[in-house]
């Protein structure tokens, strides 16, 4: 299906026609995971599962500083999780 992106505000925009939101189980409100795929030169857009979609309302706030923080020190984590918990590592 060819969509032409609409401008929203200072954003683009597709609309997602009825018969592919039933098809694909999204409703208006449903949270998807959209992202560029440079190897395929395509933008994504992924639907989680029912099963890990999460009735719990999450606080913006909470989720920035979260997000935030998983970013800021993702190289650490990344590095701790190879490390053997007796050596001795260096965070710099």
């Amino acid at each position: 299906m060819k969509q032409k992106i609409i401008r929203i505000g200072n954003s683009g925009g597709v609309t997602i026609s009825k018969p592919l939101m039933e098809e694909s189980g999204v409703k208006i409100g449903t949270y998807v995971e959209m992202s560029y795929k440079a190897d395929m030169d395509r933008i994504v857009i992924d639907v989680p599962s029912k099963r890990t979609q999460t009735k719990i309302p999450v606080d913006p706030e909470v989720y920035t500083v979260a997000n935030d923080l998983l970013n800021r020190y993702l190289p650490a984590f990344k590095k701790l999780a190879r490390v053997g918990q007796d050596d001795q590592i260096s965070l710099d």
